[in-house]
């Protein structure tokens, strides 16, 4: 017998990422599929692998939940067996890591071990084919193999496992881990009170089934990512760091006597501040605040010190930091599609491996070009060389493929977003990203600003010709807006009414005049919205503005490309085009932004 095709893949994987409460607990949730899928492709020798296709002998750090291999087709099920069982090996082993590290904090008895094994146990599960490929082109072996596939998937048993009782904080489906004759409130109260707020919130007010408590305890969860907090204030830090590095030093010192043994570091080696960024925001430091964060504080009575030396922080800095973040998730565009069309050619293999490459090396090149975006457009001129400060890819959470998950702080969400979209189109020839984008309070659900910024990226998809983005700004008094635009059209216009909008080259008004009168405008001529557009830039202008004409222009232009990406209205004389209201939603947005969410 000759080679087979071999496809792997499991689940659940979507759900299993979205079952998260901390930014940390998305992150490891991410990486422990990335370890489970890294354990099965190490297993069948990353030699063989089609997809995802190892750069210089080496697997990229983070890859997709679904392997394709060329193996021996005499062991092709044997391969895929012993596949499945280093992906199953790998999550036992993280998993009792995990439930060793919870068991220093508060010893198991039956009733737990009970819980855990049944919920542990029947998580996984792993779907795989084999293509024997004695008669067969790749290309038919493929499409046979994914076909079969699909199928074996829609066809599926679904595990029937009773959870009773109260269930968990994460995922809200699942029994909380708990021991018998205690209540969970109890349980969890213990475990909190020895491993600290900066894993478990205190007082039994988070309590987990099996799969929240490998999230948090297992080895993956020692690293410290950043939370959304820290998220929305890096770039103040980072700019305080060169402007008012005294006065952040003399906020530290009060703020550590105020807290004391209750402070935690999340990033030690970071000599300035290896705080969390929920300290540099002013609606953190209340009594009642700092104990449900820090579980207590040493010195409450100078509590009104830390807040006036923060304040003073502030001045120096001349600015405040920001109190919203943005989750940013970035997608090829119809990869089904272009893999099809690869497979139509000469050599399809060939071909496959090829764009596999391309997608690998997309992948390796994500964190610098995060990186090369946090310097350029939020700290000018800071170097990280030392170790001790915040970089662009200290906020990414996935990176496999065409499939990019981070957070961003505000003021670079979209130039990042739109500077691996760039390099995804260099690097993966034919192809383009599209991006969906939530900006958001520090404090809104995680699970919601994850399914926002999921709806913004369907919302870009839908765009003709897709390579494109949309935005969701989720004010916290509960107003909603959601913008979208083609890359190209886009281009550096957004950015461009941010920066005058932040040095005061358009009055602010200029936006909210703007979305008042598009209605009423948008089905005007080329050249009548033009002159609508014109009047009120000249209105709004200061004289610093050095071109208006040009702005004019750029807006005029912009509005007319948006009129084919945004779904028009309907009324008695038939569709209404709305790219002038859709220009006036992006120039809120860039107002809000251009203020760091306080506007």
């Amino acid at each position: 017998m000759g080679e087979a095709l071999l496809i792997l893949t499991l689940t659940p994987v979507q759900s299993f990422i979205a079952e998260a409460r901390r930014t940390s607990d998305l992150y490891v949730g991410s990486q422990i599929l990335v370890q489970l899928v890294k354990a099965a492709a190490e297993q069948i020798g990353p030699q063989r692998l089609v997809y995802p296709a190892p750069l210089n002998g080496s697997l990229p750090d983070d890859l997709p939940n679904v392997l394709v291999a060329r193996v021996d087709g005499a062991r092709a099920e044997q391969t895929a067996l012993e596949a499945c069982q280093a992906l199953q090996a790998k999550w036992k082993e993280l998993a009792d890591a995990a439930r060793k590290a919870l068991e220093t904090y508060a010893p198991s008895d039956r009733k737990w071990n009970d819980i855990w094994d049944r919920q542990v146990e029947s998580l996984w599960q792993v779907f795989w084919v084999t293509v024997p490929m004695d008669s067969l082109e790749y290309r038919q072996a493929y499409l046979t193999g994914t076909a079969a596939l699909a199928a074996v998937k829609r066809s599926r048993v679904f595990p029937q496992v009773e959870e009773p009782g109260p269930k968990d904080s994460l995922s809200g489906r699942r029994e909380v881990l708990h021991r018998q004759g205690e209540s969970e409130k109890d349980y969890w109260s213990t475990v909190a009170a020895n491993v600290g707020p900066s894993r478990l919130r205190p007082d039994g007010r988070e309590r987990l089934d099996a799969i929240g408590a490998i999230k948090r305890f297992c080895p993956l969860a020692n690293r410290s990512f950043p939370s959304t907090s820290t998220v929305a204030s890096a770039d103040f830090l980072e700019r305080v760091r060169q402007k008012a590095r005294e006065q952040l030093g003399s906020y530290r010192q009060i703020i550590e006597w105020v807290l004391g043994s209750f402070l935690y570091s999340v990033r030690p080696h970071d000599q300035q501040w290896p705080y969390d960024g929920d300290l540099l925001l002013l609606e953190t430091l209340t009594e009642h605040a700092l104990r449900d964060s820090y579980g207590g504080l040493e010195r409450p009575q100078d509590l009104e010190r830390a807040r006036q030396a923060l304040r003073e922080l502030y001045r120096a800095a001349g600015e405040r930091p920001s109190l919203y973040y943005a989750v940013l998730v970035l997608d090829g565009d119809s990869m089904g599609a272009h893999i099809r069309e690869l497979l139509q050619r000469a050599d399809p293999e060939a071909e496959h491996r090829q764009f596999s490459r391309q997608l690998t090396q997309f992948a390796n090149e994500v964190p610098q070009v995060m990186d090369e975006v946090s310097r350029r457009a939020t700290w000018p001129g800071h170097s990280a060389s030392d170790g001790s400060g915040i970089r662009g890819r200290d906020f990414l959470v996935y990176n496999g493929g065409d499939d990019v998950l981070t957070f961003a702080p505000l003021s670079v969400a979209l130039p990042m977003a739109k500077a691996l979209a760039e390099k995804f189109s260099k690097t993966v020839q034919g192809c383009s990203a599209s991006g969906g984008v939530a900006l958001v309070h520090h404090r809104y659900p995680l699970s919601g600003a994850l399914a926002a910024a999921r709806e913004a990226e369907s919302i870009a998809k839908a765009v003709k010709g897709k390579g494109a983005v949309a935005v969701t700004l989720m004010r916290r008094s509960g107003e909603r807006i959601t913008v979208r635009s083609r890359w190209g059209d886009l281009g550096d216009h957004f950015e461009t009414l941010v920066s005058y909008f932040a040095q005061r080259h358009l009055s602010s008004k200029f936006a909210y005049d703007l979305a008042d009168l598009a209605p009423a405008l948008t089905a005007l001529p080329a050249d009548g919205r033009r002159a609508s557009l014109k009047q009120l830039v000249y209105r709004h202008r200061a004289r610093t503005l050095a071109d208006p004409d040009s702005l004019v222009d750029r807006l005029a232009a912009w509005a007319e490309a948006l009129d084919e990406q945004t779904p028009p209205e309907y009324g008695d004389n038939g569709p209404t085009p709305q790219g002038l209201t859709e220009l006036a939603r992006w120039t809120v947005l860039a107002r809000f932004v251009a203020q760091g969410g306080a506007g």
